[in-house]
C-alpha cells in the first residue's frame, strides 16, 4: 500500500513480535531492528517491554542507544512501552546502576513499581489523544509507574488519577502494554504520527 510507515522495533531483547503483529493489524509496516544501521529509513520507532538492564547493555555495546536518542532529537516519533518508558526516562527514583536512560522525556520513572510478574494486571486506561477522551484496556506487566513529571513533558493517559502516558512533542512514553490487546487506538495514533 503506498504510503504505508514503516515502524521500527527495537529487538535487543523483550516481547518485539507482539509489537510487530500488533503494527502490523493496525495498517504499518515493520522492520526489527538490532543495531544503529538499520535505523535508516524508519518513519518511527517503538522501544518495547522488556527487561531494562539488559537492554542497556545491549544497546550501549553497539551503538544503538546513543543513535536512538539522536533520530529522536531530530524529530523522528519515538515511543517506548514498559522497559521502553524506562529507557526513555530522565531520572530513575531507585538504584538502577546497569541501566542507563536516554533522557527524552522529563520524568522520573520507578521501575516494577506494580509488583511481579504474578501482579500483572488488565485495567482500563483513560486517554487524551488530541481533544478527543477514550477509554482502553491497558496490560501492566510487571509495570513501571511515573513517579514525577515536569514540563514540557505532558500527560495523556490516566490510570485513575495516576498518569500511565506521557509525550514529549515526538516522543510518547506508556507504562503499559498498547500491543497486547485487541484494541489499537495508541497504535493506529502512533501510526498517525508516523505518516505526518
Amino acid at each position: 500500500m503506498p504510503g504505508k510507515p514503516t515502524i521500527g522495533i527495537i529487538a535487543l531483547q523483550g516481547n518485539f513480535a507482539a509489537h510487530k503483529h500488533a503494527f502490523h493489524r493496525a495498517g504499518a509496516g515493520t522492520r526489527l531492528v538490532h543495531s544503529p544501521e538499520e535505523l535508516a529509513g524508519l518513519d518511527a520507532l517503538v522501544i518495547p517491554g522488556g527487561e531494562s538492564s539488559t537492554m542497556t547493555l545491549l544497546g550501549y555495546e553497539n551503538g544503538l542507544w546513543p543513535a536512538v536518542r539522536k533520530m529522536a532529537q531530530a524529530g523522528t516519533p519515538v515511543m517506548g512501552t514498559c522497559a521502553g518508558i524506562i529507557m526513555l526516562a530522565e531520572v530513575l527514583d531507585e538504584e538502577a546502576s546497569k541501566v542507563a536512560p536516554l533522557g527524552l522525556l522529563n520524568i522520573t520513572v520507578s521501575r516494577n513499581a506494580y509488583g511481579s510478574q504474578v501482579d500483572s494486571f488488565e485495567q482500563s486506561v483513560r486517554l487524551r489523544l488530541d481533544s478527543d477522551e477514550r477509554t482502553v484496556p491497558g496490560v501492566f506487566i510487571r509495570a513501571p509507574a511515573i513517579t514525577h513529571m515536569v514540563q514540557p513533558t505532558e500527560p495523556f493517559g490516566w490510570l485513575g488519577d495516576e498518569i500511565v502516558a506521557v509525550r514529549k512533542g515526538n516522543v510518547l512514553g506508556l507504562t503499559f502494554h498498547p500491543e497486547m490487546t485487541d484494541d489499537l487506538t495508541v497504535l493506529r495514533h502512533f501510526v498517525g504520527l508516523a505518516t505526518k
